[in-house]
Formats: C-alpha cells, structure tokens, sequence
C-alpha cells in the first residue's frame, strides 16, 4: 500500500513539473512577444534571427514525451526546415511542411505522438528573413526519470584516441595506450 502510494505521488509530482514547464513557457514566451514590438528596431542584426525561445529548451531534460515543438524568433522569419531527428541521426516525421508566404515570430507544431526511444533527440531548424539570408541551427533535449542532458552524453562518447602523423605523410589514428 505504501509503495503504491509513493508511486502515485510520484506520478502526481511529474505531471505537476510538466505542467509547471509548460505554463513557464507559455509566460516566458507570451513576455517576449510583449516585449519584441518595444525593441527589435533598437537591436543590431548581429543574432536577430536565432531563436529567443524554444521548447523544449537546448540541452533539457524532461518528464515525457513534448507534446510540441515550439520556437520564437526577434523578428519575423519564414521557416524553411524543422526537423527532428533521433541520437542516431535517424529522422522523424513531425509533420512540417514548408510555407513560403508564412513569416511569423513564433512557430509551434503539435506531436501528438509519443517520440521513439533515443538517448537524446535533435531538432534541426533553418530560417530566412529574406534580409540577412539563411541561419541553420538546433537544439537537444531528453526525455525520461533516468534521461542525461544531451551535452552530457555526447561528452562522454568524445574518443580518446590520439592522432599519430609519421613524417611519410601517411595518417592514421591510433587508440591511445
């Protein structure tokens, strides 16, 4: 009974942090939407178009599964690509479809599915404001009680073999001894 009780604490707890994330969010993005109009004139071009908000964040973890993809610029943009892919590079079909009169600041695209299994996941993005040309660019996260931050993991995976450069030219490496 106790155990069953802890477990629906739990629970209950992870929900009340999902909804806390989410309703955070929704107020960090409804102050910069109130705030863009006030001064994007007076900002300089240099980062206008990186996103000023994303959800999930880089280099998160959360409780579940998002249940969408979300994304603010400073400026209007159009969005040409996002994408999400898994750790392993592989892709996943979250339903974006390019629109090439849409120019917004902000952009969301519901889930409605659970993501598959992976240690982490990319979502990779590309947008123009038919000013200052193409920006590419991409956030991590994580999902799941166990999950590690996406910088963690990929830390760990760095290789530490070492390079050895004979004076032939010739170019191997080596697994450090």
């Amino acid at each position: 009974m106790y155990g069953r009780l802890q477990r629906n604490q739990r629970n209950e707890n992870r929900v009340l942090r999902s909804r806390w994330t989410a309703l955070s969010f929704f107020a960090a993005f409804a102050c910069l939407t109130i705030q863009l109009p006030n001064h994007a004139m007076a900002q300089h071009s240099h980062g206008v178009l990186t996103p000023g908000v994303t959800f999930p964040t880089d280099d998160s973890v959360l409780d579940e599964s998002p249940q969408m993809i979300m994304m603010s610029f400073r400026v209007d943009v159009t969005l040409l690509k996002l994408a999400l892919y898994t750790a392993e590079g592989q892709w996943i079909n979250i339903g974006f479809g390019y629109d090439p009169n849409r120019m917004a600041d902000s952009f969301a695209y519901p889930l409605g599915f659970e993501l598959p299994e992976s240690e982490y996941y990319i979502a990779r993005w590309s947008v123009t404001d038919g000013k200052r040309g193409l920006l590419n660019g991409e956030f991590k996260f994580s999902i799941g009680d166990e999950a590690i931050r996406p910088s963690e993991i990929i830390a760990s995976k760095v290789s530490d073999a070492v390079e050895s450069l004979p004076s032939t030219g010739s170019y191997r490496v080596v697994p450090k001894e």
